[in-house]
């Protein structure tokens, strides 16, 4: 008998010979989308409501499109391995349409193993933007794993091709601790006002994410203290909040970003920053969200930089601890706004590191209104420009050339310039062919005032650590 056959026969998931997943359908009778029961398949709108086989209908009905109990059926003839100590599901795949809960799904969870959270993949039929397998999550939540249990083996998930919305406060939830854990994958996501909400688990090993796209006031809550999260492409418009996460490596990472707690390390390949995010850390870029009296360390090293976004970079969300940075990119390209990157007050974010090797502006504003921590720009005393750039702002070397434009001091007190931002310990004059009589500290310059209406033009390289 063949597969296509033996669906439409309606036989159970266990009858039939190397079926590859236990199927959900969004048609049925009860809908009035199909005149067979689940349209054929194993669960669906017609399933009977707590049912524990595929060929069990209602009345009383799924309340959650027959997911829940496709769940249970899988984890009913799950496979126990001895050697992992654990169980591990057949696949659930959901066929295209669109699944209303009017309760949470939650995952069979094993109490009688070491690792209570079997390994699992949730399957839809979609990719890109346009998902057709659509689960409305109507307010309620689909969990994953229990906050006392621990997942100490090798199980790991996949959850591919499906999109979540919801209109009121939903999730995607995960919960429990998953210490060992290295195949977390989720691929092919939208999240359309439901939130990924992963700030319940503890210690994952690894998270995998590719293609996974967040709108409207969608966010992604990071696990608390996991170690590394790989991004491919993710979109993340309400914005990701990191709580404890160790490594973060993107190859295209969109939007905003809240530190609440750790230390990150943070690559990414293209760093976009937007204005189409929701109100909040979506449209900044940093956002120091630690909690009082606490210390956190982050670096960020960014290939490409692009702000189309003409909010702050920086923020913060109260009374915060203090956020070290370390800030490094290659190329910082304005595309259509100018992007205010002054350290607000009170945010207790201290700039330890801040490099810029290539500048690109695309817009009709003057990069001058980015306030960029590196930058700076002053008037002469009486006339010209002295405008201020480290090239490098590192813990071992810092660079800044100043460029002085026309510069006039036709009075008989001295200037002093600050720098943009200070040297530790040492700030020595590498090069003047300015002609001015300039000293240097840590601090800033001090030009001695030619008290003259000659103008000087030139530059001055500052370095030290």
């Amino acid at each position: 008998m063949s597969i296509l056959h033996a669906y439409h026969s309606k036989l159970p998931f266990r009858n039939i010979k190397g079926k590859p997943y236990v199927m959900v359908g969004a048609k049925g009778i009860s809908n009035g989308l199909s005149d067979t029961y689940n349209d054929g398949v194993d669960f669906g709108p017609d399933t009977l409501l707590n049912a524990t086989s595929p060929d069990q209908y209602g009345p009383p009905y799924t309340q959650t499109g027959g997911i829940q109990e496709a769940l249970n059926y899988a984890a009913s003839i799950a496979i126990y391995i001895e050697s992992k100590g654990g169980y591990i599901l057949p696949p659930v795949k959901l066929l295209t349409g669109v699944y209303t809960l009017n309760a949470d799904v939650v995952l069979p969870y094993f109490s009688n193993v070491p690792q209570g959270i079997p390994t699992f993949t949730l399957l839809g039929e979609g990719a890109g933007f346009q998902i057709p397998t659509q689960i409305n999550m109507n307010g309620y939540n689909i969990i994953i794993g229990n906050s006392s249990g621990t997942q100490t083996g090798a199980s790991g998930f996949l959850i591919q091709g499906l999109q979540f919305s919801s209109t009121l406060n939903a999730s995607l939830q995960f919960l429990g601790n998953y210490a060992a854990n290295p195949n977390c994958v989720l691929r092919d996501l939208g999240f359309f006002g439901a939130i990924l909400d992963m700030s319940g688990a503890t210690h994952f090993a690894q998270i995998n994410m590719d293609n996974v796209f967040l709108y409207g006031s969608s966010q992604f809550l990071s696990p608390t203290n996991s170690y590394q999260i790989s991004i491919t492409n993710g979109t993340f418009k309400g914005g990701f909040y990191s709580n404890g996460v160790n490594q973060m490596g993107a190859v295209n990472f969109a939007e905003g970003i809240q530190i609440n707690s750790g230390d990150p390390n943070f690559v990414f390949n293209v760093w976009e920053i937007d204005n189409n995010g929701t109100t909040g850390i979506g449209n900044n870029g940093i956002t120091n969200g630690t909690t009082s009296g606490t210390t956190s360390n982050m670096t960020i090293d960014v290939g490409t930089l692009v702000i189309n976004s003409p909010n702050a970079f920086f923020n913060f969300t109260g009374s915060n601890g203090t956020l070290n940075l370390k800030l490094h990119v290659k190329r910082l390209i304005f595309q259509t706004n100018i992007m205010d990157f002054s350290i607000p007050s009170g945010s207790n974010i201290n700039i330890q590191e801040f490099t810029v090797d290539e500048i690109t502006n695309n817009t009709s504003s003057a990069i001058s209104s980015a306030n960029l921590p590196i930058l700076s720009s002053v008037s002469g005393s009486t006339a010209g420009t002295v405008n201020l750039r480290f090239v490098e702002y590192s813990s071992s070397h810092k660079k800044l050339i100043i460029t002085f434009t026309g510069y006039e001091n036709d009075t008989t007190t001295n200037q002093t310039i600050n720098y943009p931002l200070p040297f530790s310990s040492y700030a020595i004059i590498t090069a003047n062919n300015t002609g001015l009589s300039i000293s240097a500290s840590t601090t800033g310059i001090t030009i001695t005032a030619p008290n003259s209406t000659a103008t000087y033009s030139g530059i001055v390289i500052v370095e030290g650590y």
